[in-house]
């Protein structure tokens, strides 16, 4: 018995086995916003077999993870969020400062492009120039709410979807302030209170993206997945976007990937602690009157994406 508890034990937990290689390599990632430091000199291994998530609110750096596996890769430069796709007056200062790109040449395409679309092109163009790539990639979350206008501009583009359990969202969009980078100092903005307010974004973004399930540009991923099974849902990935395979995907952060992990600025809390106890955290944060709240907003649409057997949990 000892020795079948023992086995167990390193079959649960390969990280105690001294023989065991990572499965996934992250080594001395940092990543600053002019002086302030919003991940500093992290070192995360992960090993075959194990189950683990990135623990973080709404906003606080979930889809880093997997901007920063993109941009590893040899041919493709995914910057932080630009939000160069939404409806609002574009800032290129800002920009510019983000993308770690001289602010004249941001001004000179700004004021010169005769359309959104036109800056956006001329943009990716300076951050592929830039980074010496070939692809460009833009991860602002709220782009699911325009997939329509970015395929009518842009018809080839590819739009990759990271679908999260809606009761896990909720819990972590209600429970973590929210927060930006303003001039290098962190600044909080207002934090979903409302479980009802949580569940009904949770629910609409993703009928946002309903129309364009089955359209052969769009692919969805589970960040579920991603962070249990990173290099099948990688090549997956890969394959979608007509990439080759490049297992600098599972090893970023350190080597000649560092140059963009440094400059592209994110959230502060981009990256936290690997613990498995993000998945599934509505069992624990959620009560009973919350289970309610939630059923009766998002219920039927958790169990249609098998999220949920049925509506009795």
């Amino acid at each position: 018995m000892p020795m079948a508890n023992a086995r167990q034990e390193q079959r649960n937990e390969p990280w105690k086995d001294p023989g065991a290689t990572p499965y996934v390599r992250i080594d001395k990632v940092t990543k600053k916003f002019g002086d302030f430091v919003a991940v500093d000199d992290v070192t995360l291994n992960i090993y075959r077999g194990e189950i683990f998530c990135l623990l973080g609110g709404s906003g606080c750096g979930k889809t880093t993870l997997l901007r920063m596996m993109l941009d590893s890769h040899p041919r493709i430069c995914c910057g932080p969020e630009s939000s160069v796709f939404r409806r609002r007056a574009l800032d290129p200062d800002a920009l510019a400062d983000r993308f770690g790109l001289a602010r004249p040449d941001v001004h000179t395409i700004h004021d010169s492009a005769e359309s959104r679309p036109a800056f956006i092109e001329a943009f990716a163009a300076l951050c592929l120039q830039a980074s010496d790539k070939a692809r460009w990639a833009e991860k602002t979350p709220r782009n699911i709410s325009r997939i329509g206008a970015i395929f009518h501009f842009f018809p080839d583009a590819r739009f990759v979807h990271v679908l999260r359990e809606g009761r896990d969202v909720a819990c972590s969009l209600r429970t973590h302030p929210r927060n930006k980078v303003v001039d290098g100092k962190l600044v909080p903005l207002d934090t979903w209170k409302s479980l009802a307010g949580c569940a009904r974004r949770w629910r609409d973004d993703i009928e946002c993206s309903r129309p364009w399930w089955s359209d052969p540009r769009f692919h969805t991923l589970r960040y579920e997945d991603l962070v249990r099974q990173p290099e099948s849902v990688l090549r997956r990935l890969m394959a979608f976007l007509g990439e080759p395979w490049d297992d600098a995907m599972l090893a970023h952060g350190g080597g000649a990937s560092t140059r963009d992990v440094t400059r592209f600025a994110q959230n502060p809390e981009a990256i936290g602690a690997v613990n498995a106890s993000s998945i599934g955290r509505w069992e624990r944060d959620l009560d009973a009157k919350d289970r309610r709240i939630f059923k009766r907003i998002a219920g039927p649409l958790l169990v249609e994406l098998g999220y949920a057997r049925d509506n009795d949990w």
